[in-house]
């Protein structure tokens, strides 16, 4: 639970652009039915041997290469966690760059030689992956956990001052005994909600799910915190005592529908937005153009978002497409992969991130669009 995931994207996308071989590798590290990984490692063996090759091409940069695929090999052949989902790698020798990252979030394998680090991947998890609190509460005790980037872990529990009893007669002194246990069960219920509250500023958490039996449900909810409420995803019928697998096969779709629905909420903004000539763009070449003015407070791209482009060394302008020459200052475009250099410029903006699975606009925009801070071409037009 200790990976920040969007403090090392943020370092990676601020390393300048290096002449020597960049390594990124994001493999898929969950193993076959024999308990082996063997697909993967002659998919990682044969991409180093091609990027070898053309590295040989070049008058520098085979000795850093060299030196990172040892660093490599050696890495996945003894010293990665068997039991991590995927591992991302980030190594560029010559600029004193080694990353490893094990994670549990299933991945493709990707491994890539470039003149930057490549991060899409990252910011997808990051977006898909987001931080939950779930509270398993009863009226006694309550255990919470949090889950981030699909690792799942048990970070607190609390327990009611006094035990719960069930006072079976009737009359005044049931009444009495009544009372007593309901003021018993709100004072354990402020003490999950002040957990919770601390345990959200700690880990960031975005959305809270509490899990627990209908007898409770009314007395937790009634008394959780506004600024709790406003996280609450739903409330869910779990014992308390549920394992880790029970716990997920119950959330994880949840979870999943949570995402799904700010993608669309996303993307139809954007559409309205575009739509108004407001505070929104679609295409590749518009999105490039606020990227190279900074006004995207949202980038959105489809997670199959594909477009060559190239990048001004000096002023910094994206351009979409293949061209020779920067129309601002006249210097040589570089060419790039313009879902890493969409991706690495708004990580450097402090711009949002929506990877987006399924969208028919999408797909009629080039994969891609933004949502704006303000524009600089129009004059931006009122709500209606």
């Amino acid at each position: 639970m200790a990976l920040n995931l969007q403090s090392i994207l943020e370092t990676l996308t601020a390393h300048s652009i290096t002449e020597h071989p960049f390594l990124s590798l994001y493999l898929n590290w969950h193993p076959d039915g024999n308990g082996r990984r063997q697909e993967t490692m002659q998919a990682l063996t044969q991409e180093l041997d091609m990027i070898a090759e053309r590295v040989k091409e070049r008058d520098h940069g085979l000795d850093s290469f060299n030196a990172d695929r040892e660093r490599i090999m050696t890495y996945v052949d003894t010293e990665a966690p068997p039991d991590a989902t995927t591992l991302a790698i980030f190594a560029c020798n010559a600029d004193d760059v080694w990353m490893t990252l094990p994670l549990q979030v299933p991945v493709e394998n990707q491994i890539v030689e470039d003149r930057y680090p490549h991060v899409f991947n990252l910011a997808r998890m990051i977006d898909d992956y987001e931080t939950y609190a779930v509270v398993l509460a009863d009226a006694q005790e309550s255990r919470i956990l949090v889950i981030s980037l699909n690792a799942a872990e048990q970070v607190a529990e609390t327990e009611a001052a006094e035990e719960i009893k069930h006072f079976q007669s009737g009359g005044p002194d049931q009444m009495i005994f009544q009372r007593r246990t309901d003021n018993l069960i709100k004072a354990h219920t402020k003490d999950i909600g002040q957990e919770l509250a601390r345990i959200i500023k700690r880990y960031d958490v975005q959305h809270v799910i509490v899990a627990g039996n209908d007898s409770t449900k009314g007395i937790v909810l009634e008394n959780l915190p506004d600024q709790i409420k406003e996280k609450l995803v739903d409330y869910v019928k779990l014992d308390i005592q549920s394992n880790l697998q029970s716990i997920m096969e119950v959330i994880d779709p949840m979870m999943r529908d949570v995402e799904h629905k700010q993608e669309a909420d996303d993307v139809a903004q954007m559409e309205g937005e575009v739509a108004r000539n407001g505070l929104g763009v679609a295409g590749v070449s518009d999105t490039a153009m606020a990227l190279s003015k900074g006004q995207v407070m949202t980038l959105i791209m489809h997670q199959n978002f594909n477009a060559v482009g190239g990048e001004c060394p000096n002023c910094g302008t994206i351009r979409a497409g293949l061209r020779d020459k920067c129309p601002y200052d006249g210097a040589e475009l570089q060419q790039a992969d313009l879902r890493e250099l969409f991706t690495t410029r708004a990580v450097q903006q402090g711009s949002a991130i929506q990877v987006v699975e399924a969208s028919e606009y999408l797909d009629q925009h080039e994969g891609v669009g933004a949502l704006l801070r303000y524009r600089d071409d129009v004059a931006t037009n009122p709500p209606a």
